[in-house]
Formats: structure tokens, C-alpha cells, sequence
């Protein structure tokens, strides 16, 4: 293998490696300077709420691509004391069914949450502006087919 190329892999690889390490300990990643007493994952929990209004555990979990226990682990902590930012709802229709909404807390807390992801893709974007745009559609399709290899494993 060419030098070069193997110098090219080897960053490939850390950076991957990396971005597995990260998403390991948190459900996205957000490059923000804004703090939240909340998990990355309760803070998408309220912007959903926020967004969609009332919706179920099993909802959230399909919205999220993430498991109903992940959901109540994140909704029970939502719920307690020191934060409690939702309020469930029972279905009229059907006693059984449980919906949360936010509060004003679990708003504003959303809010924080949007703004994070705000912040990121003004990253995103403050990174690709320092490549002209046939060096951004390099990256664009090296990013596609790079998806393409990661979908295949």
C-alpha cells in the first residue's frame, strides 16, 4: 500500500474509532458551548415534545431509533423532582395509553436543546466554508460512500 494512502487510512480509521468512542456515551453529538442539566438524549426527548405535542413512550422510541428502556429511563428522570419537565396525560379513549407533553421547564429545556443543534451545524458549516466547492463536493461524496461501507457491515 502506497505511503500516503496508508496515511489517509490510519486518520480514517482514528476518526472513526473516535466518533465510536463519543457516540458510545451519548445518543448524538453536539458540538455546543451551552451547558443543560439534562442527557443529550432527555434534551431531543423535550425538542420532540415541544415540536409534535403529546406522544407515547413507544413513539418517542420510533422517533428517536432508540429502545422503549432507553425511553423510560430517560422519561424517569425527566419526571423526577429536581427536573420534572413533563407532565403525562392519560388517553381519554383509552385509559392504558399514557402521553407526555412539556412543561414550562421541559419548553425551556427544549429550547436549550435546539439551540445546540443550532450551534453544531453552525460548526458544521464554519468547517466546510474553509473548502472551496469542488473540494465540498469531494467530501460530500467521500461522506456518501463512506455510509455506504458503514451500512454494508
Amino acid at each position: 500500500m502506497d505511503q500516503q494512502i496508508e496515511i489517509k487510512a490510519i486518520q480514517i480509521d482514528a476518526l472513526l474509532n473516535q466518533l465510536h468512542t463519543v457516540a458510545e456515551q451519548q445518543r448524538e453529538i453536539l458540538f455546543s458551548k451551552t451547558q443543560s442539566t439534562i442527557t443529550n438524549t432527555q434534551g431531543h426527548i423535550l425538542m420532540l415534545l415541544n415540536q409534535k405535542g403529546l406522544q407515547t413512550n413507544k413513539e418517542l422510541a420510533e422517533a428517536l431509533q432508540i429502545s422503549p428502556a432507553a425511553i423510560t429511563k430517560a422519561m424517569k428522570g425527566l419526571q423526577k423532582d429536581d427536573c420534572n419537565c413533563v407532565v403525562p396525560v392519560i388517553d381519554q379513549k383509552d385509559a392504558r395509553l399514557v402521553r407526555f407533553t412539556v412543561n414550562q421547564q421541559g419548553a425551556a429545556l427544549a429550547e436549550i436543546h435546539a439551540e445546540q443543534h443550532a450551534e453544531t451545524l453552525a460548526v458544521y458549516d464554519a468547517i466546510i466554508q474553509q473548502f472551496s466547492a469542488s473540494e465540498q463536493q469531494v467530501i460530500s461524496r467521500f461522506i456518501t460512500e463512506l455510509g455506504h461501507c458503514l451500512k454494508e457491515e
